[in-house]
């Protein structure tokens, strides 16, 4: 093997979907190599919240922008390619075939010196429109002359992997399924850890140059084995039945009820269901050994490591301090969000919206949040456990009447977790933004991270209340911001 990751000197690398599942994971390792990351995604808060603890150049990019590329590939050594549109509609093959001729040309262009491609298993006659997706994609990207390492990966066991997710919101929330007869086909899911060693193992290694590499785990069981050792290490009941009257389709309509995981992820994966896909991974295993995890053991690892996640400065998904560290509220949250923009700067409202809750309550329909507050008494919950530690000032752990002062940014953001009984764990999120004119943007946002079935229904049926109530709390709070500066203001 010419290549030993730990001893490489520090490079320039870009990861292309840094704020996706594998992303988020691979950009420490490299952090811990020493090497210089740029971080790329369409949407920067999401790369703020996962990255604002961590040394990196982050980049705004759009893969069908070609200006954005070119400037993203700037002085970078070597790219790590983690991008898929299953999100995007049913035009998404065609939508990633394009971003990836547009990077690969791109990337060229810059001088970059390999491109590292994360794909996936498919056997070959597969009708999965998302497995033959990642193959093309690969195609697609070599097309551009740089030297691309395409490693097809099957299930990532791992917090936050959708197929992942999904087991752990059907055994954590039901007693048993009726499941399509497909759940008894196979694959050899990989732990998160051995595919990261992998990805950083073939970085700047020739002998990977030019290489397509199947990557697996070392048990290749069905995916309704997979359920049922899920359930096992977990010590939940749950009971599988496979019934062949039972569909994909039927499938794909029923998990939303009980999972929130991407639907659009969800629903191309189960298009994989149909095939056992098997690997032949001797290729990257005589290249680089490393002992692999046994399915159990990764299943183990990945709880035990959600755990330890550190908590950034504002929401983002799936960090355990925002589930309240509860493990059966759901990886993926939901989101709420309106915004105001207030005449007045941020100051003022910032004065205003540091008395919320104690004597100030929430500004708007108070009886509103006094029902919900009693509702959460009456079955035990802290409620009626009002007022506020320090009464105009947001410190970090101390509480807003039932709410958990998470994460303050001084004038420009706080969080707070939500204390009293639900089907679920959720926090409350406000941020101030300056506009050109000198006013501020007041944003409210809302995540809720569902508990199951009764979790998904608590969400969807109080959208509109909040909604509504959220509206009148953002006006109410500027119209108080404007009595607080003309308060303040010399005659």
């Amino acid at each position: 093997m010419e290549n030993n990751s730990s001893t490489l000197q520090a490079m320039n690398i870009l990861v292309v979907g840094a704020s996706g599942y594998v992303g988020r994971h691979l950009v420490p390792k490299l952090l811990q190599q020493g090497h210089k990351v740029r971080v790329s995604a369409r949407r920067v808060t999401e790369l703020v919240a996962l990255f604002d603890q961590r040394p990196v150049d982050i980049c705004p990019m759009d893969l069908l922008q070609p200006t954005t590329v070119t400037e993203a590939c700037r002085d970078i050594d070597i790219a790590f390619y983690l991008v898929h549109s299953m999100q995007a509609g049913d035009d998404f093959a065609e939508r990633d075939r394009r971003a990836a001729h547009v990077f690969g040309r791109e990337a060229s262009r810059a001088g970059i010196k390999q491109i590292v491609y994360l794909g996936a298993l498919a056997p070959e006659d597969t009708h999965s429109l998302h497995l033959r997706s990642r193959a093309e994609t690969g195609e697609a990207l070599r097309e551009g002359g740089v030297p691309v390492t395409e490693l097809r990966a099957p299930i990532i066991v791992g917090a936050g992997s959708v197929p992942f997710e999904a087991i752990r919101d059907m055994v954590n929330h039901l007693p048993g399924m009726l499941l399509p007869t497909a759940v008894k086909n196979k694959s050899a899911p990989i732990a998160l850890d051995n595919l990261l060693f992998y990805l950083v193992g073939v970085m700047a290694c020739r002998e990977a140059y030019q290489q397509i590499y199947d990557v697996a785990g070392p048990d290749t069981i069905s995916y309704l084995q997979q359920i049922e050792k899920y359930a096992a290490v977990t010590e939940q009941r749950f009971k599988p039945l496979p019934f062949f009257l039972i569909s994909i389709a039927m499938v794909r309509f029923g998990m939303p009820l009980f999972s929130s995981a991407p639907k659009g992820v969800i629903k191309a994966l189960l298009g994989g269901l149909k095939h056992d896909i098997l690997a032949d991974d001797k290729a990257i295993r005589r290249l680089l050994p490393q002992p692999l995890l046994s399915y159990e053991q990764a299943v183990e690892k990945a709880l035990a490591d959600e755990q330890s996640w550190p908590a950034p400065l504002t929401w983002f998904q799936g960090n355990m301090a925002f589930r309240e560290g509860w493990r059966n509220a759901a990886f993926y949250g939901d989101c709420l969000g309106l915004s105001h923009e207030s005449a007045m700067p941020a100051k003022p409202i910032w004065q205003v919206l540091s008395k919320i809750g104690g004597k100030q309550r929430f500004f708007f329909m108070n009886w509103v949040w006094a029902i919900r507050e009693w509702i959460d008494f009456c079955v035990g919950g802290p409620g009626r456990d009002l007022g506020r530690d320090t009464a105009d000032k947001f410190v970090v752990g101390e509480r807003v009447d039932s709410w958990n002062i998470l994460r303050v940014n001084e004038e420009k953001s706080v969080l707070l977790g939500f204390g009293m009984k639900g089907p679920g764990s959720g926090n409350l999120e406000f941020r101030l933004e300056p506009l050109p004119d000198g006013g501020t943007r007041i944003t409210m946002l809302a995540y809720w991270h569902p508990a199951g079935f009764w979790g998904q229904l608590y969400w969807y049926s109080m959208m509109r209340p909040h909604t509504f109530l959220f509206w009148g709390m953002l006006r109410r709070i500027s119209a108080l911001a404007v009595k607080q500066h003309l308060r303040s203001s010399p005659d």
